[in-house]
């Protein structure tokens, strides 16, 4: 009996091919959806606490110009070939308020031996850098010493290993944790190391950067400072640069993440809806299409919960294979591209734990499943309740 009901699901759920496909392919788009909203949500998540434990500066100095791309100095590394006079690092230390201020020096190159596209390098002072290197202590405990780098995580070279710039030989002392942005296909050297470096660009004929000038200027204040007050002094001082606080340094980038994370959130609820709906009227169309073929199983001796779990069965089919390649799919494309969505929103997106990936794919199956299923079972009930009698007169 029970092989018989198998049989009657499977063939009642081929027997309408176009209708059958159509569920779940909806199914899949939903369960898709979902598994990428919630990884997408929790990736934003990770990236935004990972970056906002490594960035504790108060300010940022930056030259003129760059104040489009100040936020994209701390997220992705990138900044345009313009530096700050050294001078601007010495007034701003001797202001006071100013507990620390440090230099960072940022620069791209293409003459890597590591990779086939452009790598972003950042140099930093280790007697006084407070951004970096708490960052890089969980890798590289030691002192640098001139020619050692760090590498970010998505740059290929092993611990120990050599990397080339400008014919000039470097040694890789660590590999960072991933952050989720470009500086993760970054290279971070002191600044001895980038002086190195700037003699090998010189030596073949590439003047990029000047000697001892920063690109930007992190600096932490006193308790009470008065953020304004620095900020006029510098300015009255310099020309040419821009001063950012810190609460300024991520607002678009968080609006930005905060405005995506509602967009997909929106868009996967609409498919679960939309799944459960359809479902719903779906099969009421099929039940109601399909009395006669109710009626006789049970004049032939089939039991009413019989009836009930044919329609149940056949919603499992589209609802749970539909889950199935949604899941499949969605993960599939949220890890293969998330470097390009990285690169494309340029805001910090990295993977969350394996539990939570687990986790989000068991929901991921069970949710558009479940709801497909549960949207069927009101049609199953009722296909359970059927009247023989009536079923047939109304089917002559």
């Amino acid at each position: 009996m029970k092989h018989t009901t198998l049989k009657i699901i499977y063939t009642n759920f081929w027997s309408h091919p176009v209708r059958s496909l159509g569920l779940v392919i909806l199914t899949a788009i939903a369960s898709a959806t979902l598994l990428s909203s919630v990884i997408f949500s929790k990736s934003l998540d990770a990236g935004f606490e990972q970056l906002s434990s490594r960035m504790g500066a108060d300010l940022l100095i930056v030259p003129r110009g760059s104040e489009a791309k100040d936020q994209s100095i701390l997220l992705q590394g990138d900044l345009s070939h313009r530096s700050l006079p050294r001078e601007v690092l010495d007034f701003t230390r001797k202001l006071p308020g100013v507990k620390i201020a440090s230099p960072q020096f940022y620069f791209t190159t293409l003459s890597a031996s590591c990779c086939d596209k452009k790598v972003n390098i950042i140099g930093f002072d280790p007697k006084t850098d407070f951004t970096i290197k708490p960052w890089i202590r969980k890798t590289y405990k030691s002192e640098f010493k001139p020619g050692y780098v760090i590498v970010g995580s998505d740059i290929d070279i092993e611990e120990g290993g050599i990397i080339k710039f400008f014919d000039k030989e470097f040694t890789v002392v660590g590999t960072l944790e991933p952050l989720g942005n470009r500086l993760d296909q970054a290279i971070f050297a002191d600044i001895e190391t980038i002086e190195l470096l700037r003699k090998a660009a010189a030596s073949k004929g590439y003047n990029f950067i000047s000697e001892g000038e920063p690109s930007a200027i992190l600096a932490n204040l006193e308790n009470g400072a008065d953020f304004e007050k620095l900020s006029q002094a510098i300015h009255e001082r310099f020309d040419d640069l821009h001063v950012v606080p810190r609460k300024n340094m991520f607002d678009s980038v968080i609006a930005t993440a905060g405005s995506f994370k509602i967009v997909v959130w929106i868009i996967s609820g609409f498919f679960l809806l939309v799944v459960i709906a359809v479902v719903y009227i779906a099969f009421s169309v099929s039940t109601n299409e399909r009395k006669r073929e109710f009626a006789t199983l049970l004049i032939i001796g089939a039991t009413r919960k019989k009836l009930t779990n044919i329609v149940l069965g056949e919603s499992l089919i589209a609802s749970g294979s539909g889950a199935f390649a949604g899941t499949l799919f969605g993960a599939v494309a949220i890890f293969s591209f998330r470097f390009f969505i990285q690169d494309s929103l340029q805001i910090p997106f990295s993977l969350p734990n394996a539990s939570t990936i687990f986790l989000t794919i068991i929901g991921a199956l069970l949710i558009p499943a479940i709801a497909g299923i549960g949207a069927a079972y009101h049609i199953a009930k009722r296909v359970g309740k059927i009247d023989v009698y009536t079923a047939l007169k109304e089917d002559a």
